[in-house]
């Protein structure tokens, strides 16, 4: 097969996979929440490195900036699960007595999920975080098991195979009932877990999508006329997005799910074309991929797109080739995904409103490929790509934004806060004057800004101390605000 060919079909499967398992820099320009225009700089991609062998893959990217995936060990004699973060570098998670493991979801608070090996050669699902190591949490009763996702709670779902049920069906875990079987949808004889949100409820699919929560048990989300429908994320309002057959053996389309409703958000094209929404944020903003307007269906071409209710699809565009797709959203619409380039190359981009589609460029190498796989929050993105020596290793892209953006990020998430019920009027408002008077010393006073964020940080430690904020939801608000003041005081 020629290396162009090659290099299209990597890169949808690449993203798929992982999805569901020096440093350059160039600048764009964006818009702030006043409609102005500024420069924002996007550095790396940086190697993450292995841990020893030849390659490694990444999962996901949480608020701190801890990213999770696996890599080849020394000699690519095994493949272990990994955390890296930036004052440590690749962490090596360990196995639960074989030579594979691999980590598929981080929270907040750096817990880790995915699946491992077992001394007797078994897969089992394990939670991982610093204080224990790794976790076996055992199975259904059969004899593989594998955590696929994991909420702020430390609340734990995936799929097991059963005595009875080899096929597996969804698990949720949690510290004080251990592993409980979820079921299947009447007449499906499988089930498998995608997501669980910060309220517990659980997202996956049995033959048709559905969302398990305490109260109602399993709902069947239903489909869009056709056979099957299958879920690919949910948001903390428990709005789903997937993709469904359509009636009459029609095509597939991208659906949104809520409050007891299914829509189909159609395609950018016309006729018998498909699309698939992959992911959602707090705001109801859908990403994915649909065959494009201009499609020749001959060559399939398809275009990353962005819903959202006022607009409808949204085409992204591409780097120059026929083909994008658009996989992770964070809360300030910032997409990112991969896409041909011109030189049919495959490139990771990021999407943000005022400068368009963005070519993250990749780590050197004949085959010139990357991807992007999720961004959190501060604009950190991770993906993998190629390297000059010949092989695909787990990166990181760092967006840098100004102090007043970073304000502003630090005032929404305490304002959030509070809208949870978390912080009382009081303690929000102790938190917001400290964030004002910081913003009032950003034009002249930059150290003395960095002061005053330290208070800020100490409160937060304070209200931590007295169990009026989680340590995972106090720790988010003092990395934001230690990586401002790290920047005031350079």
């Amino acid at each position: 097969m020629p290396q162009s060919s090659v290099k299209r079909l990597l890169a949808p499967m690449m993203a798929s996979c992982l999805a569901a398992c020096g440093e350059s820099a160039g600048s764009s320009a964006m818009r702030d929440r006043n409609g102005q225009s500024n420069q924002l700089a996007v550095s790396g991609p940086i190697d993450l490195g292995t841990l020893g062998g030849t390659s490694s893959f990444v999962s996901a990217v949480n608020a701190r900036g801890q990213v999770i995936g696996n890599s080849a060990t020394a000699g690519d004699s095994g493949s272990h699960a990994f955390l890296w973060q930036s004052d440590t570098g690749m962490i090596d998670l360990g196995t639960l007595g074989g030579a594979f493991s691999s980590a598929y979801a981080i929270n907040a608070a750096g817990q880790v999920v995915g699946s491992s090996r077992t001394a007797s050669n078994q897969l089992h699902a394990f939670l991982w975080q610093s204080d224990t190591g790794m976790i076996d949490l055992g199975t259904l009763g059969g004899t593989l098991s594998s955590a696929v996702a994991i909420n702020a709670l430390g609340q734990v779902v995936g799929v097991s195979s059963t005595a009875t049920n080899f096929l597996g069906q969804v698990f949720l875990w949690q510290r004080e009932t251990g592993m409980i079987d979820l079921g299947t949808l009447g007449g499906s004889p499988f089930s498998s877990a995608i997501a669980i949100n910060a309220l517990g409820q659980v997202l996956g699919s049995s033959r048709h999508a559905f969302l398990w929560q305490n109260a109602t048990g399993m709902i069947d989300l239903g489909t869009l006329g056709g056979f099957v429908s299958d879920p690919f994320a949910m948001n903390d309002l428990g709005q789903v997005v997937g993709t469904s057959d359509t009636p009459f053996f029609g095509p597939r389309h991208a659906f949104l799910w809520q409050s007891g409703t299914m829509i189909d958000l159609g395609v950018l094209g016309s006729g018998k074309q498909s699309s698939t929404a992959r992911a959602i944020n707090a705001s109801g903003q859908v990403v994915g991929v649909s065959d494009a307007a201009s499609a020749d269906q001959s060559q399939n071409e398809r275009h990353a797109f962005l819903w959202q209710s006022e607009t409808g699809l949204v085409d992204l565009g591409t780097l120059g080739g026929d083909f994008s797709q658009a996989v992770a959203i964070n809360t300030r619409g910032q997409i990112v995904g991969g896409s041909n380039t011109g030189d049919d190359e495959n490139h990771a981009f990021l999407w943000q409103r005022g400068t368009g589609m963005t070519d993250l460029g990749t780590l050197g190498g004949a085959l010139s490929f990357s991807n992007a796989f999720a961004i959190n929050d501060h604009g950190q993105i991770v993906g993998i790509s190629s390297t000059a020596g010949g092989h695909i290793h787990a990166a990181l892209w760092n967006t840098i934004r100004t102090p007043a953006e970073q304000l502003a990020d630090l005032s929404d998430a305490v304002a959030s806060l509070g809208a949870a019920g978390k912080l009382n009027r009081g303690q929000m408002n102790a938190l917001q004057a400290k964030l004002d008077a910081a913003g009032r010393q950003l034009d002249g006073a930059k150290k003395t800004a960095a002061n005053v964020l330290r208070a800020f940080t100490n409160q937060v430690r304070a209200f931590v101390s007295a169990s009026i904020l989680s340590s995972s939801d106090g720790q988010t608000l003092i990395d934001a605000a230690q990586a401002l003041i790290n920047q005031l005081s350079t």
